[in-house]
């Protein structure tokens, strides 16, 4: 009587065409954000505060840096990278205070910054660049995720911007 023949075992994971490699997917979500993808992420944030930093911004590119502000604030309370709770807040005032010059007369007219709100601005700009460094996707992703929530149970707003619907060239 011949020996059976050994088969090797299937793949448990059957991919087919457009399906999803989960594995792929877990390892995506679990890394660390490339250089390029820091500074792709950084890019409309630092293009909206040279804009404010020369006087000219519209009301839609310091929306954009008061929501970066937002973002490095879950972070700080997710308790991911801590310690930057001083410097966020004190740019979350200055760009309040920049808010509240600029809509004085009901419209948005452009203003300078002082210096002590450019100061509070950058650093934390750049310390909002450290927290994304420090971040996996997946985290980025579920602290977005969890802001737009945040914002249209409040009743806000959300919108989904391109760079040169709020007055920058396109990367």
């Amino acid at each position: 009587m011949p020996l059976p023949r050994y088969t090797p075992p299937r793949s448990r994971q059957h991919l087919k065409p457009g399906g999803v490699n989960t594995l792929f997917k877990a390892l995506k979500r679990a890394s660390a954000l490339s250089r390029a993808e820091v500074a792709e992420t950084m890019a409309p944030y630092r293009a909206c505060f040279a804009r404010l930093r020369e006087g000219v911004a519209t009301e839609d590119q310091h929306t954009v840096l008061a929501t970066a502000m937002h973002i490095a604030q879950a972070i700080e309370q997710r308790g991911i990278v801590r310690g930057l709770h001083e410097h966020i807040t004190s740019a979350q005032q200055a760009l309040a205070a920049v808010r509240t010059r600029a809509l004085a007369t009901g419209t948005w007219r452009q203003t300078p910054l002082h210096y002590y709100e450019l100061e509070a601005i950058t650093t934390a700009l750049d310390l909002h660049e450290f927290q994304i460094q420090q971040l996996s996707a997946g985290e980025i992703h579920d602290i977005a995720r969890k802001l737009i929530a945040q914002t249209q149970t409040s009743g806000g707003t959300v919108m989904r911007v391109a760079p040169h619907s709020i007055g920058l060239q396109a990367a």
